[in-house]
């Protein structure tokens, strides 16, 4: 069993800088990350669709153009899989930018893997047990379909899947006023 000060569960947006200020007032920190560094906002939240929003905004200015002046030969067209790969490349650098913070940080120990609590101060990753005095729940969030009437007969996206289309969608209708379903809505 490895000891520290304080365990982090989750490379979202709270972990790393908490991660930081624990090693900083040299605490020994282990930080441990499930799937993506960054969590929601970095991979399926506010960094993709802001990303995303601005395309379309972009866009949405080509269009507008001779209402400044400007003479296009045609209809601009979207070519949804650039937009897509530039909203990829834009988390997958900010993902690369997290794990390298963390990795680099002095007092801070990484581990790739799912976190289970044995005892209130223990927790395994694969076969590591870890202990500690505090530990901090940093873990992501997941989207729930909401139980409607219809839902589950027709095809539907959540903001994890709405991210891995290289089209656009005929229609769509978004359900929920959260940021990431308005900037969607946006787009």
């Amino acid at each position: 069993m490895t000891s520290f000060d304080a365990i982090i569960i989750g490379a979202g947006q709270a972990g790393p800088p908490l991660a930081g200020r624990l090693t900083n007032a040299g605490m020994k920190v282990a930080l441990v990350e499930r799937k993506l560094f960054g969590g929601t906002c970095v991979n399926t939240g506010c960094m993709p669709t802001k990303t995303l929003v601005a395309s379309a905004y972009a866009a949405h200015l080509v269009r507008r153009a001779a209402d400044y002046g400007v003479v296009l030969a045609g209809a601009p067209q979207i070519d949804m899989a650039k937009v897509k790969s530039r909203a990829d490349t834009v988390s997958a650098n900010a993902r690369a930018g997290v794990e390298k913070w963390l990795r680099g940080m002095a007092g801070c120990t990484v581990l790739e893997g799912h976190a289970r609590f044995e005892l209130p101060n223990v927790i395994r990753v694969g076969e590591q047990r870890l202990v500690a005095p505090r530990i901090f729940i940093n873990v992501g969030g997941r989207a729930i379909v909401p139980d409607m009437p219809g839902v589950g007969e027709v095809p539907y996206l959540t903001n994890t899947s709405m991210l891995t289309l290289d089209r656009v969608p005929r229609h769509l209708v978004v359900v929920g006023g959260s940021y990431v379903g308005l900037e969607f809505a946006q787009m």
